[in-house]
């Protein structure tokens, strides 16, 4: 008689226990795979937020202050419109907004799990009404970051050039080719690379040699061939973004007849959670920054040549397990994040204008 064949209750144990082994450190392979891929995904996404953001204010800054062939370094300059706001103050191609609490000479700044909506007096000197009022809800400044002002040349636009000699005084003048680029209530600037005038655009005709309108006589006269190129105000910030996080916000001043306002907020780099800057200022005439100083304690008669930028950037949540981090040096201030599951870094850069080294 055969007996039955099977497992004893050892045989049993020894099996489901080698299983339970085996399981586990197939589990314990993925989660360390899904970790460590979480955190490479997570560096990746951190370097190009930094680099992407840093190209993006460097492209502008670059740039600023510089109107038709010339720029706000020149000291012959003049503006026949009067400068009440941020937006059209062209005889400074950079200007900003200190966060209160950093940069006297240095500061503390606790970054918050939750970006905190500043009111204007968060800022040194305050923030202007028409950066605060841009946006409500997504687009609202944070607390504890500077913002940055910049002002020159319109963005990928041609100037036109004027084809008859202009008299001083003169309150119109006749262009070539066709001033498409032009809009009325927009803000230009003529120029023979040797002085500039800002002014408002009251007219504006079709086809080339047509006349554009200024809101008021001229200063000087130019000789046929001066430039005239329409200008723009750009505005960096860091503002409530749409996933509730502090993101890299602009805002550009719009055409026509909508002005002085600017375009809606433009969210550009999420996951960025401060940002300071430092202006390098110079002597009339010196092109190289001889100190750093913050937005509150560049004076109008100063001339900015230089900017340094540090950002912090975070990651996207899960790129670690959650734990403390260290403090960052923003450009002197202590920088303290929160313990969450997020990596963090800090990019910086001293970003020349183009015109103040040329």
């Amino acid at each position: 008689m055969n007996r039955a064949a099977g497992f004893s209750l050892i045989e049993l144990m020894v099996a489901i226990t080698i299983s339970l082994i085996l399981s586990g450190a197939v589990i314990s392979v993925f989660v360390g795979s899904r970790q460590s891929y979480q955190s490479t995904e997570g560096v990746g996404d951190l370097s190009d937020s930094g680099r992407f953001a840093l190209d993006l204010i460097g492209e502008s800054v670059r740039s600023a202050g510089n109107l038709a062939c010339t720029s706000t370094l020149l000291t012959q300059a003049d503006t026949l419109v009067t400068i009440p706001t941020v937006e059209n103050n062209f005889l400074q191609g950079v200007t900003g907004y200190e966060a209160n609490g950093t940069g006297n000479p240095t500061g503390a700044i606790a970054v918050p799990g939750t970006p905190a909506v500043g009111a204007a007096n968060d800022w040194s000197p305050n923030l202007d009404a028409t950066i605060s009022g841009a946006a409500v809800g997504v687009g609202q400044p944070v607390k504890g970051s500077d913002v940055l002002v910049l002002r020159g040349n319109l963005a990928r636009t041609a100037p036109v050039y004027t084809t008859l000699d202009v008299a001083q005084g003169a309150t119109s003048v006749n262009v070539s080719p066709a001033p498409t680029a032009l809009q009325v209530s927009q803000y230009a600037a003529i120029s023979d690379c040797t002085k500039y005038v800002v002014f408002q655009v009251t007219s504006v005709g079709s086809g080339a040699g047509a006349a554009v309108g200024l809101n008021a006589g001229i200063p000087w006269g130019y000789s046929a061939g001066a430039l005239i190129q329409p200008l723009a105000t750009t505005v960096y910030y860091l503002g409530v973004g749409s996933d509730g996080d502090s993101a890299l916000f602009r805002l550009e001043q719009v055409n026509g007849p909508s002005l002085p306002d600017f375009s809606p907020p433009e969210e550009l780099v999420p996951d960025i959670e401060n940002m300071q800057l430092l202006y390098g200022i110079a002597p009339t005439g010196v092109p190289a920054a001889t100190a750093y100083v913050t937005a509150d304690q560049v004076g109008a008669s100063d001339n900015v040549v230089s900017i340094q930028v540090a950002l912090l950037v975070a990651s996207p949540p899960g790129s670690k397990p959650p734990q403390a981090v260290p403090n960052f040096n923003l450009l002197g201030n202590a920088a303290t994040a929160p313990t969450d599951n997020r990596l963090r870094k800090v990019f910086f850069a001293t970003i020349n204008l183009r015109d103040a080294v040329n």
